[in-house]
């Protein structure tokens, strides 16, 4: 009965995603080598710009072979899909993910159009699964999504002990922890919170030296200016728990950060995780943070992300305080009437809607400290908004996780409405795009993916409607592409059926 009802509610998602459009047909399996095109498309290129109506794209051996008007390139030899006024945008990015190596997210990324995904941290044993993965996918390359893999995450000494994802270092043990990172043939280094700043300024020169950029989480013992000019290539959240962009920006800067160095201190000495977070996300921390607020001290830190190059990933979905709730309402619609919520399993529904109304990171917060959350919240997308006038790249992560994370966060379809919040604090829908796309791309110096351009692999979303409208189109997907293979979501939905049992 359970798997009757889960594989009904996976063909409905199917057909709300996909709107009444319907789906295009995917060329020939038996010979996925073969050219084709799309013809009669709009492209949305995944560099923020505008769009290109009726246009063709064509495919070949996986690359984009020519993205011309419609009627002035020779389709001969090609198969030719006509698109019926649909709209290509690239494949999608969530520059900030914890798969754990789960078979069951990367389809659940896939269903949602997401190509790409940065993986964020876990155990040296999970990173060795998801380099085992990366190289089935360049036999298998509808097997999963494009992965950018961390490793274990560094931190100084912390309260965290026993967590595999973390690898707590001290000066002297750094050139250990690169040498393994190096050894799982990482693509980048990240840090964490408990950091010194000698620790810090050691793990951005070894990580240099190793060829390896660095990205995460602003220690707290460092200043966020100062950690983005030592390298950062990206700054993750708000920046941390402890402090982070805020703190940056706050006129009683160095006040409020040794007193949070003091809290950290004390859960180091005492293990005690649970106090510190009532200490870090507490009413009189944040109102503080909030209420000291430097304009002119938020300038001088857009500056040092402008003059370092250092992006922001701010994982706004994550944050939102419109999911805290047992009945979330989601920029104005009911978020239990989402389809991928029908895809949720009934125990972790039921989970979410216990503990989404006064837990945060699992520990219970009052009403005082929700609201306070909500005001540093509204502050901190006012800022990211200020950054990305100022040019400071903001792309699109949602620090979703798998089998439960964060309530009403689902992998994949989070990413979706982390572009309605970018939309929201200011960018435009193609800006939102590119946010999960080219400029991700880019971003990383990954030059051959991430847009609609000839030469580039061919990894697309093509959509039954029109994002630029309505950035929640995104959502309207008619099929997906990744390295011009197409995606068979209905084989996909087959195994999330299997997978997602489990979990009821």
């Amino acid at each position: 009965m359970r798997i009757l009802l889960l594989t009904t509610l996976l063909a409905l998602t199917a057909t709300h995603l996909v709107g009444c459009a319907g789906e295009t047909r995917a060329p020939d399996a038996a010979d996925p080598a073969k050219p084709f095109a799309f013809s009669g498309v709009t492209v949305i290129d995944g560099r923020g710009g505008a769009a290109l109506t009726d246009y063709t794209v064509v495919v070949r051996n996986g690359r984009i072979d020519a993205v011309q008007p419609d009627g002035t390139v020779s389709l001969e030899g090609i198969e030719e899909i006509k698109s019926d006024g649909k709209y290509l945008i690239p494949g999608l990015w969530d520059m900030h993910a914890h798969t754990f190596a789960e078979s069951a997210i990367f389809d659940l990324y896939l269903n949602a159009g997401v190509t790409t995904i940065r993986d964020m941290g876990c155990s040296a044993e999970c990173t060795r699964q998801l380099q085992r993965q990366r190289k089935l996918s360049t036999r298998d390359p509808a097997s999963s999504p494009r992965l950018i893999i961390a490793g274990p995450m560094i931190d100084g000494d912390s309260p965290y002990n026993g967590y595999a994802s973390h690898y707590q270092v001290s000066l002297s043990t750094i050139p250990e922890a690169i040498s393994l990172l190096q050894d799982l043939n990482v693509d980048f280094v990240k840090v964490r919170d408990f950091l010194s700043a000698e620790e810090f300024n050691a793990i951005a020169d070894a990580a240099n030296k190793a060829g390896l950029r660095i990205a995460g989480h602003i220690p707290t013992a460092v200043r966020a200016q100062e950690a983005v000019r030592a390298g950062m290539q990206t700054v993750e959240h708000e920046g941390s728990l402890f402090g982070g962009l805020l703190l940056a920006a706050s006129a009683d800067e160095e006040q409020l950060r040794q007193e949070m160095l003091q809290y950290m201190q004390e859960a180091v000495s005492s293990g005690d995780v649970e106090e510190l977070y009532a200490k870090a996300l507490g009413a009189d921390f944040m109102q503080r943070l909030v209420r000291s607020y430097d304009a002119d001290k938020a300038a001088d830190l857009i500056q040092s992300f402008v003059d370092s190059g250092a992006a922001i990933v701010p994982t706004l979905i994550v944050q939102d305080p419109q999911l805290r709730s047992s009945n979330p309402v989601f920029n104005g619609r009911d978020r239990a009437s989402d389809a991928e919520m029908q895809m949720v399993p009934d125990k972790l529904l039921a989970k979410w809607r216990k503990t989404a109304p006064t837990y945060v990171l699992d520990q219970p917060f009052s009403a005082a400290d929700h609201a306070a959350m909500a005001q540093h919240y509204k502050l901190l997308m006012e800022l990211v908004g200020e950054m990305h006038q100022a040019g400071v790249p903001v792309l699109a992560g949602t620090d979703a996780s798998f089998p439960d994370g964060t309530p009403w966060i689902w992998p994949g379809y989070s990413l979706h409405d982390e572009m309605e919040l970018l939309v929201k604090a200011g960018l435009t829908p193609a800006e939102a795009i590119a946010a999960a796309s080219g400029r991700a791309a880019s971003h990383l110096a990954i030059a051959d993916v991430g847009t609609i351009e000839k030469g580039k692999v061919a990894d697309f979303v093509l959509l039954a409607a029109d994002p630029l409208v309505d950035i929640r189109n995104t959502r309207r997907i008619a099929d997906v592409i990744i390295n011009g293979v197409f995606v068979d979501r209905e084989a996909i939905d087959g195994r999330l059926i299997t997978a997602l049992a489990e979990y009821q």
